[in-house]
């Protein structure tokens, strides 16, 4: 009888626990599993699935890309020590590169060089829905390639703008 609650917690967890796929998904017994971006912005998932992180993009008031580097669920802020991330757009001639730099915050200490927060050096609204590839993102001690992003432009907070 010991082993019983043991067993409800394993269910439980196994239920309710992560599946492979990217923002949301179903589990086998049909529950939903969303990641929500704090902000509401669009989330990219950067490596696999519950062990890998999340960017998420939002439009500044100014027409400014921001992005935020968070841990596998969408949760929490990672810090990284980059000097800026850079994403290539494609483009039919030619490819266009914004380059987006760290940013400080005293309220939370982040620093240059300690930062979760990223903002573009030029505004992208003549870029959207803005489809690139950031060519290499490093994270804590893992380095992701060719990470692919897609932003509509659409976030929560200036959907009532547009």
């Amino acid at each position: 009888m010991k082993s019983l609650p043991f067993l409800s917690l394993f269910s439980l967890i196994t239920f309710f626990g992560c599946e492979n796929s990217s923002d949301s998904h179903h589990g086998e017994g049909g529950s939903k599993h969303v990641h929500i971006a704090p902000h509401g912005g669009d989330l990219v998932e950067v490596g696999e699935h519950g062990s890998g992180f999340n960017l998420e993009l939002l439009l500044h008031p100014d027409g400014f890309l921001q992005i935020y580097v968070l841990d596998a669920h969408a949760e929490n802020f990672v810090r990284i020590p980059a000097p800026s991330i850079l994403i290539t757009i494609p483009g039919e001639n030619n490819s266009t590169t914004i380059e987006c730099e760290p940013i400080e915050d005293q309220a939370t200490g982040e620093t240059i060089g300690n930062t979760s927060l990223f903002t573009s050096t030029t505004r992208i609204t003549d870029y959207l829905p803005l489809k690139g590839v950031i060519e290499e993102l490093q994270i804590l001690e893992f380095t992701y390639p060719n990470v692919e992003i897609s932003f509509s432009g659409k976030s929560k907070d200036n959907l009532n703008e547009n």
